[in-house]
């Protein structure tokens, strides 16, 4: 039976370094972005409207926190341990017997790209309830969970469903349901806002969705993923962290673009936007990149792309243009690229010319190119002087 004890605030883990102690998961796993999406494709967590209002427990007002809390800074991997009796209280769990508990210990690394997280873990035996509240986000956040090795149970709605090596599930923050593992387990997640671009525009109506295990994609996905957090280390510049942020959102896109049970041969709406925006992920640093190529590349007429993302308010175009600013913005702040001139930049993010890009870049953040790098920087050179 799940233990209900009121959740308690999130204090028992320490917070081990940023950045400066090695993460050497026991399997070593190297996927470029490539191997990511070609690689990645299967039973949806269905639920009747009424099971998903209705779920097997109900926390009390006091929410739990998230293990991963919003105060860890972003722009630096991170890694916990937490352990024992004390470690299970500090986020609201417990273990299925006495002997878990006293051997109950925890070890996440954790990176973050702006408002998306990417986190391996590995604990052992434990329970915990997870009350609806996005993860411990101040905004709504969608986290696809993948199993690499164990096994782990989920439960909503009245239904529990078993997650193996190589299968996972899409959860939706808001919602409440209940993790349980009675073995050891190592497991990779990621966080994405689900209100925000590129990722709204496939997650408005897709539903929790779980795959029960020996899913080849799910196995790529999670390999990519783990990769992404052990290649995050110390001295890797802006351009490589936009590298490793493209990486892991290619790999959710790709995952969600393809739910359970679905055939690949008569795609769904869904699958057909997350695709695209996996595309763009992939491809937006060529210059020669538009909704025109994209449609042929995937075999769809222009009209039909566009059909796909009319009810988003964002269009292809918009999406290829926000891509590729993410990217300049991550050349301009890269010190090792302090003096690569403003022509090369353009080229290398996929503008092409210096004023596709200052347009985007000014409209973005009201600063010319130039001034965001001069800032970036200062701010750099402000930071060093202060740790010395």
């Amino acid at each position: 039976m799940l233990n209900r004890a009121r959740p308690v605030p999130f204090r028992g883990h320490r917070r081990i370094s940023a950045r400066h102690e090695a993460f050497d998961p026991r399997q070593s796993h190297s996927v470029t972005a490539k191997h990511a999406v070609d690689a990645l494709h299967t039973s949806p967590f269905a639920r009747t409207e009424a099971q998903r209002t209705h779920h097997p427990f109900r926390p009390r007002a006091c929410p739990c926190p998230s293990t991963i809390s919003e105060d860890i800074p972003r722009g630096v991997r991170t890694i916990m341990r937490t352990v024992g009796v004390s470690g299970l209280a500090s986020f609201g769990a417990t273990a299925p017997t006495a002997a878990d508990k006293a051997r109950f210990s925890m070890t996440i690394a954790m990176t973050r790209f702006g408002s998306l997280d990417v986190c391996f873990s590995q604990h052992t035996a434990f329970v915990v309830p997870r009350p609806g509240d996005n993860f411990g986000r101040s905004h709504r956040t969608v986290r696809l969970l993948i199993i690499l090795e164990g096994e782990a149970s989920l439960s909503a709605g009245g239904r529990t469903v078993r997650l193996g090596p190589g299968g996972g599930a899409l959860l939706r923050g808001w919602e409440d349901y209940v993790y349980e593992s009675d073995t050891d387990v190592r497991r990779v997640h990621v966080d994405v806002p689900a209100d925000d671009s590129p990722f709204a525009a496939v997650l408005r109506d897709t539903p929790a969705m779980v795959w029960p295990a020996n899913v080849p994609m799910l196995r790529v996905a999670g390999a990519a993923l783990t990769e992404v957090v052990r290649c995050d280390e110390s001295g890797i510049g802006a351009a490589s962290r936009d590298a490793l942020r493209r990486v892991a959102q290619s790999a959710f896109l790709s995952v969600v673009g393809s739910p359970p049970g679905c055939d690949e041969l008569a795609p769904t709406r869904q699958r057909q936007r997350s695709l695209v925006l996996a595309h763009i992920a992939e491809r937006s640093a060529a210059p020669e990149l538009t909704p025109a190529s994209i449609a042929a590349d995937l075999g769809i007429s222009r009209r039909s792309l566009q059909r796909l993302f009319e009810e988003d308010g964002v269009g292809v175009a918009e999406h290829i243009t926000q891509s590729r600013l993410e990217r300049a913005l991550a050349l301009l702040r890269e010190p090792m690229l302090a003096d690569v001139s403003m022509e090369e930049i353009a080229v290398r993010a996929g503008f092409g010319t210096v004023p596709r890009m200052r347009r985007a870049v000014r409209g973005a953040t009201g600063m010319s190119p130039t001034l965001v790098r001069e800032q970036s920087l200062l701010a750099r050179g402000a930071l060093a002087g202060s740790a010395a």
